[in-house]
């Protein structure tokens, strides 16, 4: 399906309902380009299928579909070319609660955490709330591909005995998705030194064209010590249900995961949130291959319009784009600038680290129409300083 005809079929426009980011939008009166959903709403036969349960009224205790972990595989064999063991799945609410189960479950506190940083701040929040040590080792900006610091990383895993890498893959906000060389070389690093690696990999299915994403699983030499997270709540906006898979190879791990689960009373999966989910990945491909085209044609029109202008990342993955505004918002930080100057709600980059303050991030799940006003905004204003 091509961007034009995805648009006219799926775009919402949200500007008047209770959706956080419109309404956020509507109280700053600025176009809203911040918080990672998007402006489209769901497959038809997906919506068919909801509506049918709905409709149907049944609303008591319900199993998951019979076949849920095979089309689950499906779908994961397909766009990815891996599958999961059914025994290895484990369920929490979303990433950021199953970072939070992963930590209380496989580590103590005091025990250093490491994080690849500027990153999407509840990584570091939850680490800091379960009393465990942060431990950031930046990324190297090489002309807005960023880069790991292999020896940056090597060393403080020594200094700090760090227990667990959180890895971000792609990472939010920086757009890369990592080559098969770039992981092995990261995993090697932390084998070594018997760390383990959590691999939140929620925006996994959102990939610009010439690039290939990597579940870190794929490298099967480290499966026993790599949980991956993975959810199709990024890949097909469905953040009001919360469904969320924690994927452990590693026997010991998984006991010690689940007996912290049983202690929480958690892990049971709520089938209404998981209905989606499943629907998706039996009938979302034509609908995703769509809105990965919008996202691209959006992503090429800011790049070729702006960047005689600012420096940005290199979006390889997500729908989300890191962009520097050092040159025109001097004494303001850059999500002033663009709030108070150009009218855009977006999200600051002080907030995935403080060094980053003239950086903001940007949503490119929109409408090219959206795209296209908040780019003819900056312009305006840029050509005026």
């Amino acid at each position: 399906m091509d961007s034009k005809t995805f648009v006219e079929k799926y775009y919402i426009d949200r500007s008047k309902n209770n959706g956080v980011k419109w309404s956020r939008g509507r109280k700053m009166k600025a176009l809203p380009l911040w918080i990672a959903d998007m402006d489209f709403k769901d497959d038809e036969r997906v919506l068919k299928k909801l509506k049918e349960f709905i409709d149907f009224g049944d609303f008591g205790y319900n199993n998951l579909p019979e076949d849920y972990f095979k089309v689950f595989n499906a779908y994961h064999k397909k766009r990815n070319d891996i599958e999961y063991e059914q025994e290895h799945i484990r369920f929490t609410k979303g990433a950021v609660d199953a970072i939070h189960q992963l930590i209380c479950a496989l580590t103590n506190k005091g025990d250093a955490i490491m994080i690849n940083t500027p990153l999407y701040p509840p990584f570091k929040a939850t680490i800091a709330s379960c009393k465990r040590k942060v431990i950031e080792s930046e990324m190297i900006n090489d002309n807005g591909h960023f880069i790991f610091d292999y020896k940056d990383i090597e060393r403080k895993i020594i200094k700090h005995k760090v227990k667990i890498l959180m890895l971000c893959s792609p990472h939010n906000p920086l757009g890369r998705v990592y080559t098969f060389e770039e992981l092995d070389r990261l995993f090697a690093i932390c084998k070594k030194y018997k760390v383990l690696v959590v691999s939140d990999e929620v925006h996994g299915d959102i990939i610009i064209k010439e690039h290939k994403f990597i579940p870190a699983l794929s490298l099967k030499k480290y499966k026993n010590m790599i949980i991956t997270i993975t959810a199709v709540s990024k890949t097909f906006s469905l953040a009001v249900f919360s469904h969320c898979h924690v994927i452990i190879p590693n026997k010991n791990l998984r006991r010690k995961f689940i007996y912290y689960q049983q202690s929480i009373h958690s892990g049971s999966v709520n089938v209404f949130n998981a209905l989606p989910s499943y629907y998706n990945y039996l009938y979302g491909d034509e609908w995703l291959d769509g809105v990965n085209e919008v996202i691209y044609e959006n992503y090429s029109y800011f790049r070729c319009k702006l960047s005689p202008y600012l420096n940005m990342t290199d979006m390889e993955g997500s729908y989300l784009l890191f962009v520097n505004m050092t040159p025109y918002c001097k004494d303001k930080s850059g999500y002033d600038f663009l709030l108070e100057d150009c009218h855009l709600l977006v999200n600051p980059g002080e907030s995935f680290d403080p060094r980053y303050r003239s950086w903001v991030r940007i949503n490119l799940a929109t409408s090219p129409k959206n795209i296209r006003k908040a780019v003819n905004s900056i312009l305006k204003l840029i050509k005026t300083k």
